[in-house]
């Protein structure tokens, strides 16, 4: 992995040009396509397409045609869609994850000092319904969406540095800068991973009838009346996009206009038991014989309530490729033994997080006595005592892991041996010794412990339904805590409603996976509340993104020095000044000790058809790479 950092240290300071082929002297496209262009309901293929589309080499040149059949569960499952064929930055990751390269932005210059980022976007690239992509689009992420106070009161961090706030300016249609008042080292690193798919998902012509600024008042308050909204914000997000890129908004309105590979056909709805994505007419990448992307005509999500549903699905061949929900280590023996029945076959995923399952006390808990005894590190450092690791590992991930905090892997050039070790060794005894110098020592009749005031100590910790891992861990940790005297329940939900409770500061403890496994500078939401889903102190990492407002709390004094360390991470262009900087960002962590990881993640997999070509047999598996869609899921195609 350390070609990413020895290639991203050299990127930020050169001007870097568009890669690919030379056009090809006669374009294609999908048959359906063709019939359309000779039907006159739609331009011919070299109208639709930029003046340098990217050509992207495929393992095999494919054919046209086929529909590709996966699963997804209700509720919030963007991801889903995220990981598949959403991913389309300014610039993006190449496939090894070695190397930045052209995407949206066909080539880019950044001036010396490392603050000013100039963007030339490809000319004549287009949305899904024709009208041309510009500079305005982007702009109009910026000043309209992340610095509307309605709709983002906490614009995204990554575009601030040394608490200064950069801005983006429009110097053409095609042409757009980035400026910052001191050296920004990882910015083309966020606009490659997963932070920055939120710049390209909003459409200024579509998004604008949405929006406060630009709507007639009467015509938006009729809309929002219309669709059971309370405000233009929650119409704007169901129907554009959440500000951070993500939510259903972008899939919720059929022809949506869209930069992807694929667009809404048919959004999930109350009755909906599928989602359906058709090819994009517009779609701006060709191979190197002339043919426009994507080859798979179409995507149907199937809405599954219960995963086992969808496990039989996958079983018999009626799923061609699936990588999330159901491939569980406790499936695996059933899906590998029925390969031959379902044709298909197994491919490996690699993961790059930090943990398999992170718990987040809510240190900024709006419960004053709550908010006291979790701030108190003893009493954090008691739970992690508590919880008996190898039971985890040996019940849930099947004996592939090993106990871990949510700290970088020993294969990352930022991996700590303190903040990946320690507490994790289980130990009533000490556990217990921790929650009583917390404060925690008098027990009710039942053996609960009390707060300080008296008071029985009780809290919720909420997960969400997939994946189904960390529920089940979570019911293994409920069950050690109650045997040292915690009276804590479990409460499994829908995602969605566990994110916007996080969001809103109104949890009281929450499970996820940890990320930044590899790459701990790009994700860092487990090192401190630098992230917006930092939720383990959220209203401290609003503060953190420059809010102001009563969303916001500042933190105290040695939560800020870490903040301030990782701004020297952030303002230093070299690799390894970061892995230096960084370094004492990881042990300032460590010392205070945030959240607590359970186990490492082990070597996941996932399915797809024999039939179903361009796929490779083992992946790198993360967020920030979000796998599979660099390695250019529109170059897969059927052989029969």
């Amino acid at each position: 992995m350390k070609r990413i950092w020895v290639c991203i240290s050299i990127i930020l300071f050169l001007s870097v040009v568009g890669q690919g082929l030379a056009a090809a002297p006669a374009y294609k496209e999908a048959p359906a396509l063709a019939e359309q262009v000779k039907a006159g309901t739609l331009p011919a293929v070299e109208q639709r397409l930029p003046q340098n589309p990217l050509v992207v080499k495929p393992e095999k040149i494919g054919t046209f045609g086929g529909t590709w059949r996966m699963g997804m569960t209700s509720g919030t499952d963007d991801p889903s869609f995220f990981k598949i064929f959403a991913y389309e930055p300014l610039v993006r990751w190449n496939p090894e994850w070695t190397e930045i390269i052209p995407n949206v932005a066909e080539r880019w210059v950044v001036n010396p000092a490392g603050t000013s980022f100039t963007f030339y976007l490809r000319k004549g690239l287009k949305w899904s319904d024709g009208t041309p992509f510009t500079a305005d689009d982007i702009v109009f992420w910026w000043e309209d969406v992340q610095l509307n106070k309605d709709l983002a009161p906490n614009p995204p961090n990554w575009m601030s540095v040394g608490g200064k706030r950069g801005t983006v300016a429009k110097v053409n249609d095609n042409t757009v800068r980035f400026t910052f008042a001191s050296t920004h080292g990882m910015f083309l690193k966020t606009l490659a991973s997963a932070d920055g798919r939120s710049m390209l998902n909003f459409p200024k012509h579509f998004a604008k009838q949405f929006h406060a600024k630009y709507a007639d008042k009467a015509t938006l308050d009729a809309m929002v009346k219309e669709g059971g909204f309370a405000s233009w914000k929650e119409l704007f997000i169901a129907r554009v996009c959440q500000p951070d890129g993500g939510g259903f908004g972008q899939y919720n309105v059929a022809g949506r206009p869209t930069i992807y590979a694929w667009m809404t056909e048919q959004p999930m709805s109350g009755s909906a038991t599928q989602v359906v994505f058709v090819r994009n007419p517009y779609y701006w990448k060709v191979d190197p014989e002339g043919r426009q992307y994507p080859y798979i005509d179409k995507l149907v999500y199937g809405i599954y309530q219960d995963l086992g549903a969808m496990l039989l699905k996958g079983v018999n061949g009626e799923i061609d490729f699936q990588m999330r929900h159901f491939n569980t280590l406790t499936n695996k023996a059933v899906l590998y033994d029925n390969q031959t029945k379902g044709d298909y076959r197994l491919f490996d995923l690699v993961p790059v997080t930090s943990n398999a399952v992170v718990v987040h006390l809510n240190l900024t808990h709006k419960d004053p006595a709550l908010r006291k005894i979790f701030q108190n590190r003893d009493f954090r450092i008691g739970l992690s005592y508590a919880i008996n690791r190898k039971e985890i590992i040996d019940t849930v991930y099947v004996g592939q892991s090993q106990a871990w905090q949510a700290a970088p892997l020993e294969n990352s050039p930022y991996y700590s041996k303190q903040l990946a070790t320690q507490y994790t060794e289980f130990d009533v005894k000490k556990a217990g010794e921790y929650l009583d110098k917390a404060g925690l020592a008098k027990k009710d009749a039942s053996g609960m412990r009390l707060r300080p005031d008296g008071k029985p100590l009780t809290f919720t910790i909420e997960a969400s339904t997939a994946p189904q891992d960390i529920a089940d861990s979570l019911n293994m940790i409920v069950k050690h805590w109650k045997a040292v005297g915690i009276n804590v329940e479990a409460k499994v939900e829908d995602r969605a409603l566990m994110y916007q409770r996080g969001k809103t500061n109104d949890l009281d403890a929450m499970v996820w996976n940890g990320e930044g496994g590899i790459d701990a500078v790009s994700d860092i939401r487990n090192f401190f509340p630098g992230s917006s889903e930092s939720y383990f102190g959220i209203a401290w990492s609003n503060w953190y993104s420059g809010v102001r407002d009563a969303t916001a709390e500042e933190p105290p004094a040695d939560v800020k020095k870490i903040m301030a360390a990782f701004d020297k991470v952030k303002t230093t262009p070299s690799f390894s000044g970061q892995v230096k900087a960084m370094a004492t960002v990881l042990q300032l962590s460590a010392d205070y000790f945030f959240c607590i990881g359970v186990c490492t993640p082990p070597l996941q997999f996932g399915i797809v058809r024999n039939a179903m070509a361009n796929v490779p047999s083992r992946m790198i598996s993360g967020w920030q790479y979000p796998t599979p869609a660099p390695l250019n899921t529109f170059t897969f195609f059927f052989t029969k």
